[in-house]
């Protein structure tokens, strides 16, 4: 609409200087040549003739006045106004400290291509680098374009024709589609993560680690393994300092007393696989057990108390190795853990060597949750020696695959946050049907 785009920029915004200044300076923010645009005084007011400040091409100091009349029209009068308009704005903005070294001049008159080049002849002549004026028709230029046209309807009043819809939709439809997008997902994430903190806050089902291995193997290839992990909680929850807990081969390994007739099982996770889990407790001081000062000087002891162990038949194929601390049993007698008590918990898996070379990616997941998952690219193996933690007795041959721990390359342990990182629910939860009719 450029006839009424030229008329509303004669005399739409007659007495009202404030939206001048704003217009002009929304016009100039369209140019990619100056950058920080912003007000002199942001309210209006007086500026010594200096209503806008911006930097030119990354480094120039840019100073622009705003020389709108009142029922503009392009007689010879007018323009002499304009002129000197101009020269006075350009003294004003030369007395500051430091000067600037470009200075821009918006008009809604129009001015000739000589009127224009003498103006910038003087800036020029004063020691300017560089001068620019958006007369009338080079703002109705700017503001009838798709990266005017918000402004030019906010400033004038004048709304899109269908052709401008369509120019204006071709050039900002996918921007505007992907800030719908991503505005539904931040509320979706937000959504996540309070159903997340509540539903955290219900008694601990299981913890869980799988390891992803490379490919699937053969049971003979994977023989004996041991797959172990510590957790140690930020803070100790219901007496517990920390877990300990994974499998071995051997579903017998673990039974005391053997028969004195059992036959000696196989090795290897072909055959048998058997599982325990640990607490370690933190009893803190009390009346009734007061700390010395021994006890306070020093680390709480690292002894483990079994509180469960399983057995289960071999696999033929492996490529997912899962350990797990379990508390889903089918009557609860005891307060047990719940998963916000495992936020910032410390996570340490212990695998044999050959296992552990051949771990592609660790998962953790818990109560339906997948809270962590670890790529071969982010963790490392750290084969110096430690004191073992696992309170099972390995043959000599079976150490002779020596004991690994898997580390973040950029951390000593796992950590888990659930502030930093929205744990995933794995499945949905569903409705309950309901064949009743509806009372009336």
């Amino acid at each position: 609409m450029p006839y009424l785009t030229d008329e509303r920029l004669k005399s739409y915004l007659d007495t009202n200087q404030l939206h001048r200044e704003q217009l002009a300076l929304a016009v100039l923010s369209l140019d990619k040549r100056f950058t920080e645009v912003r007000p002199r005084h942001p309210r209006g007011g007086p500026d010594g003739g200096r209503d806008i400040e911006a930097i030119f091409r990354g480094d120039q100091r840019v100073f622009g006045a705003v020389g709108f009349v009142n029922q503009a029209d392009d007689s010879e009068d007018r323009k002499k106004d304009v002129r000197k308009k101009y020269r006075d704005d350009l003294t004003s903005a030369l007395s500051a400290k430091p000067p600037p070294t470009v200075f821009v001049f918006l008009t809604n008159v129009n001015l000739t291509v000589g009127d224009k080049d003498d103006l910038v002849a003087i800036a020029k002549k004063n020691g300017l680098v560089h001068s620019e004026i958006f007369d009338r028709e080079r703002l109705r230029i700017a503001l009838d374009s798709a990266d005017g046209f918000a402004i030019r309807f906010q400033y004038l009043g004048v709304p899109l024709s269908e052709e401008e819809q369509a120019i204006f939709f071709a050039k900002w439809g996918d921007d505007i589609n992907s800030v719908i997008t991503t505005g539904f997902q931040s509320i979706q994430w937000t959504l996540d993560h309070l159903l997340f903190l509540q539903e955290s806050t219900g008694p601990l089902s299981s913890f869980q680690l799988s390891f992803e291995l490379d490919k699937a193997y053969p049971a003979e290839e994977i023989g004996h393994f041991r797959a172990f992990s510590s957790v140690y909680l930020r803070e100790p929850k219901l007496k517990i300092l920390s877990l300990l807990f994974g499998s071995t081969d051997k579903s017998d390994r673990l039974t005391e007393p053997r028969p004195a007739d059992a036959t000696e099982t196989h090795a290897g996770i072909k055959f048998g696989i058997s599982g325990a889990q640990w607490e370690q407790y933190f009893d803190p001081p009390s009346s009734n057990n007061p700390a010395t000062p021994e006890a306070l000087g020093s680390d709480p002891p690292e002894k483990y108390v079994c509180v469960g162990s399983s057995q289960s038949v071999g696999v033929s194929t492996v490529q997912f190795l899962s350990i797990k601390y379990y508390k889903g049993s089918f009557l609860r007698f005891e307060p047990v853990l719940r998963l916000q008590d495992f936020d910032d918990c410390m996570i340490m898996p212990i695998l044999n060597r050959s296992l552990a070379l051949r771990v592609k990616a660790i998962h953790v997941i818990s109560s339906g949750y997948k809270l962590l998952e670890v790529s071969a690219d982010a963790f490392e193996i750290d084969e110096t020696t430690f004191e073992q933690l696992v309170p099972i007795e390995f043959s000599d041959e079976e150490l002779a695959d020596p004991w690994t721990r898997l580390r973040p390359k950029d951390s000593s342990v796992f950590q888990l946050s659930f502030f930093d990182e929205i744990p995933l629910r794995m499945s949905s939860s569903r409705r309950t049907k309901n064949t009743i009719p509806a009372r009336k």
